[in-house]
């Protein structure tokens, strides 16, 4: 995660979280962090556990209702209250720790997806002080299973655009929507990205019989 550090040390380098600025869409990191043999370890805890059916990525998806959702766990924190907190699994702070980012957790849950059930475009935060870093970790899925991750330009809504004035697709920017970057759930890549950059979860081939495992922490470095 060298690449990351180095880069939210940049930016926050005699500055105060809350006014950095500067074009921060691809403030994205993808580090393949964790070995096939940790991640048959994550695997096995993680099938174990009691999830539930019925998530989505936003409250406009939620409203919609197109899909059943997918599968979620959530495993502490709450990113509205904006408090650190202490990480109760220790299998979970393990995989913390071996990240080592220099970040104050905010929330973790865990987000599942099976064939038939993607994600909705949405983003996690609005100040330029919070990361979101994903873990994948099922050890079976292969590039032909599908799942992606696309982060797109914040340009789709009006909304985007506002909150975007320092980067090239505020209002008077570029309008044309498009993904900046995108990466398959390999098993056991870590990404981090800036909380502001929209993004979705698609959806695993519908032949595929996996099961797309990603770990979320929810993070901001002025807790």
């Amino acid at each position: 995660m060298e690449e990351l550090g180095k880069m939210l040390e940049t930016q926050t380098k005699d500055k105060e979280a809350q006014t950095i600025t500067g074009d921060w869409t691809n403030n994205i990191s993808v580090s393949d962090l964790f070995s096939k043999e940790e991640v048959e370890k994550y695997y096995k805890i993680i099938k174990g556990l009691d999830w539930k059916k019925g998530w989505y990525s936003n409250f406009e998806a939620k409203e919609k209702k197109e899909t059943d959702g997918y599968w979620h766990i959530h495993l502490g924190g709450s990113d509205k209250d904006r408090k650190e907190f202490t990480i109760e699994q220790d299998w979970v702070q393990e995989i913390w720790d071996k990240i080592n980012l220099d970040l104050k957790v905010l929330r973790v849950y865990l987000n599942g997806h099976y064939a038939g059930e993607p994600g909705d475009i949405h983003i996690d935060g609005w100040t330029p002080d919070q990361y979101t870093v994903l873990v994948y970790l099922n050890p079976n899925i292969t590039p032909h299973h599908g799942g992606t991750i696309e982060f797109w330009t914040p340009n789709l809504t009006a909304e985007q655009q506002a909150y975007s004035m320092d980067t090239p697709y505020g209002p008077m920017g570029n309008s044309e929507p498009n993904i900046i970057r995108a990466f398959w759930p390999k098993p056991g890549r870590v990404v981090t990205f800036d909380a502001r950059i929209p993004h979705v979860a698609r959806g695993l081939h519908e032949a595929s019989k996996e099961f797309r495992i990603s770990l979320v922490f929810k993070t901001s470095q002025t807790a």
